[in-house]
């Protein structure tokens, strides 16, 4: 039986329809498309606007995860926004080329292929773009996708802060916790979805060359 073979590589136009398929088959199966979904044409401008940023995880050639990000000058320190007045539009419309931050903007891996490793490379690339491009460094908003069970019991600063304390475990923001985000704040009405799916824990990851490497630019 021939081996699976895993690839993480920046996505080109070519790959924008495997993508669309990947987005709207895993965020909308019932085939209903919302307006916060990427599609084909989105993936595309993506590429074209930062193709830098955009990563695909091919497994035998065949879409199984991505991840969408833009450059921004916004600071993480500012004042937290939703994730359309973020991005700008669906397009990203509002990254910024020489902004000294990465924004996570997108990301997922198709539910028949989780806990194998391969979200863990797609955030490794990312972590890459940032050392490599000398940015501060990478910030999201992570959605407090297990919130719901808990919004009877607790508010969601309560539950954020359990989650950020380790009490409880969030499948999405515990998981990017432990690849060395830092929690800073909650975002309320982060998403477009219904209350309790709206807010995100905004996270932060800095890069740990960023100092050095200015100063040996400073010397050079």
């Amino acid at each position: 039986m021939r081996k699976r073979k895993l690839t993480i590589i920046n996505a080109r136009p070519e790959h924008a329809e495997m993508l669309g398929r990947l987005s709207t088959e895993t965020w909308c199966p019932d085939g209903d498309i919302t307006p916060d979904t990427f599609i084909a044409p989105h993936f595309l401008e993506h590429i074209r606007r930062f193709p830098q940023g955009q990563f695909i995880a091919l497994l035998n050639g065949q879409a199984v995860g991505y991840a969408v990000t833009m450059r921004t000058a916004r600071s993480p320190y500012a004042v937290p926004l939703p994730w359309m007045d973020a991005i700008g539009d669906m397009t990203l419309r509002n990254h910024h080329p020489q902004g000294e931050w990465l924004y996570g903007v997108d990301f997922l891996v198709h539910p028949e292929f989780r806990k194998r490793g391969i979200g863990t490379k797609l955030y490794r690339a990312r972590f890459d773009l940032v050392k490599r491009s000398n940015l501060r460094g990478f910030y999201a908003g992570g959605m407090l996708a297990g919130y719901h069970k808990y919004q009877h019991k607790m508010s969601v600063i309560e539950y954020a802060n359990a989650v950020r304390a380790g009490q409880i475990k969030d499948p999405t923001v515990s998981m990017q916790l432990n690849r060395g985000f830092r929690p800073q704040s909650v975002i309320k009405n982060y998403s477009d979805d219904p209350h309790p799916y709206d807010s995100a824990m905004l996270i932060i990851w800095d890069n740990p060359r960023f100092g050095r490497s200015r100063r040996l630019v400073g010397q050079a």
